[in-house]
């Protein structure tokens, strides 16, 4: 669904069909600093939708007004189908059948991990008759692969182990939308891709449908079928994440979803379009080009360093374009190889992703070559 498709069913007064959240025109003022503005989005049957923007983007209050920790100025919110925000409605956290994980876990460290996950049992509404808490602790606590651990006091617990508490405390209730705040952020590199994995994993076997606050493009493309970009408290994209990867509509999306080589061109309409540059020209049928209704023929090109090959060798260019330059940087970062060429006879930098195992050292003369079609080529915003 896109933004424009969300906003052209704001005024229904009834939830979109198969959500488990649907969403509608939700507004938060705080003062003059900051306003969470006309927020559309639906989060589908057994589907894990991402919200991913820069700290302070509105994501994190976003995910508060649905758990309803946090009060809307404005908007409606349907949790399951039921309406618990807005006409006169706001139904208290503990009636909204949601799970919550926190990105400080807020695990109680008096409590003991059986401790912890039984609480919701005890004070929320929810379907599990009294004699089943017991087995639907020790149910959760295997699932999440720590029921050896179920008497353990919390204070015992290393990071991961908390999370997958905060994790089981969040799904004993058996609800079927789970609302994760950053909930990553603080475990190392390894255990981060060990729980992602583990976060697939459970959606699987479950069925319950996520709504997960990040702002790490690595977890959101890993995890969601869906991606919302937020930023300055309002969407600004909505795709798959490969729609938004291989093809980003707008400005913002472009800058944050991952590393791209920028630069500008002119479009010159001679027997065929071409675009003109300091790095090089090209015919513009041959690029990815995306019109935004400036109708203006100032463009920016879009290059991803996967789609570059270096090689210091001069060989024949194959039908590449090809560009020269020397070494201005280069580095092991993580899984590959990153090395910064100054182009010759242009004011860019192009950054290329290369195998581990090349070495060049700075000052080396290198040839760049790309196909034109992994050009991506926008009209310049006004």
């Amino acid at each position: 669904m896109t933004i424009s498709q969300s906003s052209a069913r704001r005024n229904g007064t009834e939830p979109d069909a198969d959500t488990q959240l649907t969403v509608r025109g939700l507004c938060k003022q705080f003062g003059e600093e900051f306003c969470l503005s006309d927020i559309d989005l639906t989060v589908g049957s057994d589907e894990i939708v991402a919200l991913l923007g820069p700290s302070g983007c509105g994501k994190t209050t976003t995910l508060r007004c649905i758990a309803g920790v946090e009060t809307p100025d404005d908007g409606r919110i349907h949790i399951d189908g039921d309406l618990v925000f807005g006409d006169g409605h706001d139904a208290p956290p503990e009636r909204r059948d949601v799970g919550m994980v926190y990105q400080s876990y807020a695990i109680w460290p008096h409590k003991s991990v059986y401790e912890n996950v039984v609480f919701p049992l005890e004070h929320a509404d929810h379907d599990v008759p009294a004699d089943e808490y017991d087995r639907r602790v020790r149910e959760m606590l295997e699932l999440m692969e720590i029921g050896d651990l179920v008497d353990n006091p919390a204070t015992d617990l290393s990071g991961g182990q908390q999370q997958r508490t905060a994790l089981a405390r969040s799904l004993v209730h058996d609800p079927n939308l789970l609302l994760l705040d950053e909930p990553l952020s603080n475990l190392d590199k390894e255990l981060r891709k060990q729980m992602r994995y583990e976060l697939q994993r459970i959606q699987h076997e479950l069925g319950v449908s996520m709504l997960y606050v990040t702002h790490s493009q690595e977890e959101a493309f890993y995890l969601a079928d869906r991606v919302l970009v937020m930023n300055d408290g309002g969407l600004v994209e909505c795709g798959t994440p490969r729609q938004l990867y291989e093809r980003p509509k707008s400005p913002f999306t472009r800058q944050f979803i991952g590393v791209r080589n920028c630069f500008s061109g002119t479009i010159h309409h001679d027997s065929e379009a071409i675009v003109h540059s300091d790095l090089v020209e090209f015919p513009l049928e041959t690029a990815d080009y995306v019109a935004n209704g400036n109708e203006t023929d100032d463009v920016t090109c879009f290059l991803r360093p996967d789609d570059i090959t270096l090689d210091p060798a001069r060989e024949p260019a194959n039908g590449h374009v090809e560009v020269g330059g020397s070494v201005v940087a280069e580095g092991l970062l993580g899984e590959h190889y990153e090395v910064s060429v100054k182009c010759e006879n242009a004011d860019v930098e192009l950054v290329v992703h290369t195998n581990p195992s090349r070495e060049f050292d700075r000052g080396d003369s290198v040839r760049l070559r790309f196909q034109p079609e992994r050009l991506q080529v926008y009209e310049s915003d006004r």
